[in-house]
């Protein structure tokens, strides 16, 4: 499930206002508002957020820890975690396409 109320938590850790945040991915704040109200959105909109804040995707969806950011890096262990679960996300779609040959 979406955790999009880290959006103002990050926001906060990373000092910028929600404002900015819609500014930066070409959105008015009333939008960033209402993902985080509604609890959802598209793809691109969450990965654009993610790459203003500077932290992986994975972070609205996982249980990672966010008190452990600091202002330009997120928890090494926590970053290795999330590519392995893209890794193994990867494999297993190979295995499907190899399956259907």
């Amino acid at each position: 499930m979406a955790n999009f109320l880290l959006i103002r938590e990050l926001c906060e850790l990373k000092k910028i206002t929600i404002r900015e945040l819609a500014s930066r991915i070409g959105k008015e704040d009333s939008s960033i508002q209402a993902i985080v109200r509604n609890g959802s959105t598209n793809t691109k909109t969450i990965e654009a957020i993610a790459k203003v804040l500077e932290v992986p995707v994975g972070v609205f969806f996982d249980d990672i820890p966010i008190t452990g950011i600091k202002s330009n890096e997120l928890d090494k262990d926590a970053k290795i975690a999330d590519l392995e679960k893209i890794i193994e996300e990867k494999e297993r779609l190979i295995q499907v396409l190899l399956s259907k040959k």
